[in-house]
């Protein structure tokens, strides 16, 4: 439970779904990256820090 899903609520009738494809896509780019980090950790090094986040994009 890397994101926190259990504590979000989402109205519109699609919502859920297509923000759980967007929470896959980011967990599949975390669990690439071969740092010892925990997945929270390198999800909050991702918001802190954007060349992390650009690594993990590979842009």
């Amino acid at each position: 439970m890397v994101f926190r899903e259990d504590e979000q609520h989402k109205q519109a009738q699609h919502a859920a779904e297509n923000f759980a494809v967007i929470r896959k896509i980011a967990l599949n780019l975390l669990k690439k990256d071969t740092g010892k980090e925990s997945l929270r950790s390198k999800r909050l090094k991702s918001a802190w820090n954007k060349e992390f986040l650009l690594h993990l994009l590979k842009i």
